[in-house]
């Protein structure tokens, strides 16, 4: 396939924030009601934001702190029934992927009336909002380097009780606007920096192999992939470093891009579980399997001495290399194991790897015996 579509007009730097405030002036003149999901701490104050701000507080704006991480349809519940009488317009999220795939959700569900989680979990699994006639705009400023969320049309929201995950997803969900100030990445914990940066590296790197691949993708992904991998080594050092953030920054945004045509696959697909069982942060979950199924892969994919050469690799034990010393200079524990993973979890895992729309979007069909001898490989 060999067909690239993104609707995001993309904003990049805080020297564009002003212009970037006009526009939306005049594009959305007409709406009254904003809501603004932040993702707390007084980021709505930052410097760089003033512009953007100085223009919403000249509608009638609800703020709305949200510090959630991996939403579930409870948390999606909650905010929902807090915002509802509002009547909201237009949504600008300020956050990291949690607080735009929140902004996703409200959006495709703003006219769905729910009272329980059942309800929220119907409306998410049957995908009534697709018959929607309209869904609120958005408008994503990330404060992360890693989601892509602003450039995505689908969320991604967690179901705790069932031990499910599931995806909020149409072409009507991309973000109208998105505004990319590395400025914001700054005060990051550096887990946070290092694990979302991995996530952007496993975006690419699927995307590059996806059976959805295309020319346009390959190119995103290989730029997105060689510039974290130049960059993530300096900023243990210097995590103050513009320079270094907008390099991040830049590579989010080439990854989400790259993705946003593909989807991920099987690293992604096994990371869920990962993460529901063994609480490993998504970015580092979906890292953890990149390099095997990579080998697993191999032989299946387009030019793969390109995808080599951006992680600065010969052959994939280069690449596997490359994630373990990022895991040993950032002090992250790089096996299974050291995460309480065990044989027998090992088999619930591999039970529940198994997502639609990304396991079966691998170029190289992964069988469940393998995918279990793969994973404890990896204890």
């Amino acid at each position: 396939m060999n067909h690239f579509y993104n609707p995001v007009a993309v904003s990049f730097g805080a020297a564009s924030a002003e212009a970037f405030a006009d526009m939306l002036q005049n594009r959305y003149a007409l709406v009254e009601r904003v809501l603004v999901l932040t993702r707390g701490g007084d980021v709505e104050k930052s410097d760089s934001l003033k512009s953007v701000m100085h223009m919403l507080s000249k509608k009638e704006t609800l703020l709305k702190e949200v510090t959630l991480y991996n939403p579930n349809c409870a948390d999606i519940l909650k905010l929902k029934q807090d915002i509802e009488p509002f009547g909201y317009e237009l949504i600008v999220a300020i956050g990291g992927g949690s607080v735009m795939d929140a902004a996703k959700v409200l959006s495709a569900l703003q006219r769905k009336q729910v009272q329980t989680v059942a309800q929220v979990r119907e409306a998410i699994t049957s995908e009534w909002y697709r018959g929607e006639s309209h869904f609120t705009p958005w408008i994503g400023i990330p404060t992360t380097s890693g989601t892509g969320s602003e450039v995505t049309c689908w969320a991604t929201i967690w179901d705790e009780e069932c031990g499910s995950k599931y995806s909020v997803s149409d072409v009507r969900l991309y973000a109208s606007e998105a505004l990319i100030l590395p400025e914001l990445t700054v005060t990051m914990p550096m887990r946070l920096s290092v694990a979302t940066a991995l996530d952007a590296m496993c975006h690419a790197t699927e995307a590059y192999w996806s059976v959805h691949t295309n020319t346009i993708t390959r190119v995103y992904a290989l730029q997105a992939i060689k510039r974290i991998r130049r960059t993530l080594p300096l900023l243990i050092e210097q995590p103050d470093d513009l320079a270094l953030r907008e390099q991040l920054s830049t590579a989010s945004v080439l990854a989400g891009l790259a993705f946003s045509n593909t989807r991920t696959t099987a690293c992604h697909s096994i990371s869920y579980p990962l993460t529901m069982l063994y609480g490993i942060d998504h970015g580092i979950a979906a890292s953890l399997t990149l390099a095997a199924v990579m080998r697993h892969n191999l032989a299946a994919l387009i030019d793969p001495e390109k995808l080599l050469h951006a992680f600065g690799a010969a052959d994939v034990d280069g690449v596997d290399h490359f994630i373990q010393s990022i895991y040993n200079q950032y002090g992250l524990p790089g096996r299974l194991g050291h995460y309480g993973a065990t044989v027998e979890g090992i088999r619930h895992v591999v039970s529940l790897s198994y997502t639609k729309g990304r396991m079966d979007n691998n170029p190289v069909n992964l069988s469940s015996e393998e995918l279990e001898r793969m994973l404890v490989s990896l204890l």
